[in-house]
Order: C-alpha cells, then sequence, then structure tokens
C-alpha cells in the first residue's frame, strides 16, 4: 500500500507534535537544578579577611553549588578551608568535600567548589598557624 504525499506530511507533522509535547512533559518532571552561590573573599594586608575581623558573613543555601573564589591581596601566604564552627586548629577538617583552597602565595588567585549539604553555622579560616586568631568569619547555610 502506497501512502500519498499528503498522508505523509499528516504522519510527520503527528510525530513533530507528539515528540514537543513528550519532550515538554518530560522537562516539566524533572526537578529543577539548584542555582548556585557565587562568592568572592580577599585575604588582605593585615591578616583578615576582607576589610574587617572577622571576616564578612557569607549566605548560602543547603544543597545548592556554591563557587568560591580567594584573591591572596596580602604579602603572606594564605588559604580558606570551610569548617565546623566549633573546631580550632590545629585539628581542622573541612565541612564538606572540595571546601578548602590550596596555600596561596602573595598575588595568587584560587576558585573552588562545593555543596553544603548541611544547615547550620560554620566558619571560615586561614589554617596557617597563628592566622586563625584573625582571619576567620562566618559562612551560614540555610
Amino acid at each position: 500500500m502506497k501512502l500519498r504525499p499528503a498522508a505523509l506530511v499528516v504522519v510527520a507533522v503527528l510525530a513533530v507534535a507528539t515528540s514537543a509535547v513528550a519532550a515538554v512533559a518530560w522537562r516539566r518532571g524533572s526537578p529543577p537544578r539548584p542555582a548556585s552561590a557565587s562568592l568572592q573573599v580577599t585575604a588582605e594586608p593585615g591578616m583578615r579577611f576582607g576589610d574587617r575581623v572577622p571576616g564578612p558573613v557569607l549566605r548560602v543555601k543547603a544543597g545548592r553549588p556554591v563557587r568560591l573564589v580567594l584573591q591572596n591581596r596580602d604579602a603572606l601566604q594564605h588559604d580558606l578551608w570551610v569548617v565546623q564552627a566549633g573546631e580550632r586548629a590545629p585539628y581542622l577538617e573541612p565541612a564538606f568535600p572540595g571546601a578548602k583552597t590550596a596555600l596561596l602565595e602573595p598575588g595568587q588567585r584560587q576558585e573552588i567548589q562545593f555543596t553544603p549539604t548541611r544547615p547550620g553555622r560554620y566558619r571560615y579560616v586561614c589554617t596557617v598557624p597563628g592566622h586563625d586568631a584573625t582571619m576567620f568569619g562566618e559562612l551560614i547555610v540555610e
């Protein structure tokens, strides 16, 4: 049995329409992709994060990816780790996988990415011995 050209056009239009409806239905059923937070922290001369001690309060949402950039503007080496609020050096561990920078030389910059999974209050600190006395701040995960 041969299909006429008009019948072929109808079949093609129905196939495209069915695919479009299926794609929209699938997309509506998919969970939205979480928005990420982008944070910038600077290690400043005078052993501080930002322009004050403690450093600025940072706020992010639990379960959403965080992109944090540390810029070392000081003449000393610095790093930044996100740790549990009560932890003190030298017994520090990152609170979340990936929530620490390398030790940065003066003028260096590093971007890290991590996803905070648990709401709460956390500290970010420089782990160079003695620096955590003034180089700390709070990360609030809502």
